[in-house]
């Protein structure tokens, strides 16, 4: 399930994708988010379960995602190549500073925890019955 509409990402990032393409890319990005927030969005019953600062912020995170497999090409994103530098000749060029970082970390767009940190999504604490914790903290 994607977590953006084609309209959404249009209005925040303007005509960077085809809209045919667009579902292979939202599905993508939403599983990433998916993967970096722990499934928490899937067993919470969507996005629609969270408040509405939440849902802003997880569209914004799938649209920034989508806009960095758009830049970077989305298998060179999802097979990990991303970031490998190249030679032609005597010329090399370098793919950026990508010597501190998993192939896992290269694939998520550094917007997407930007958008995600202050949520509460990619917390890895330990659950403790607590009752000033949110209420859609104990689902996880």
């Amino acid at each position: 399930m994607a977590y953006i509409t084609y309209q959404q990402y249009t209005d925040i990032y303007g005509n960077t994708i085809q809209e045919n393409d667009f579902p292979q890319y939202a599905t993508a990005a939403s599983d990433l988010i998916d993967s970096v927030t722990m499934y928490r969005i899937l067993k919470a019953g969507g996005v629609t379960a969270f408040p509405a600062w939440i849902q802003t912020q997880i569209q914004k995170a799938a649209a920034a995602q989508i806009l960095y497999f758009v830049q970077n090409g989305l298998e060179s994103v999802l097979s990990g190549q991303i970031g490998a530098g190249f030679t032609v000749g005597k010329v090399h060029v370098d793919g950026g500073n990508t010597a501190n970082k998993t192939q896992a970390q290269l694939m998520v767009s550094p917007l997407v925890k930007v958008y995600l940190e202050q949520t509460g999504l990619m917390g890895r604490s330990t659950l403790c019955l607590d009752q000033y914790q949110s209420s859609y903290y104990g689902i996880w």
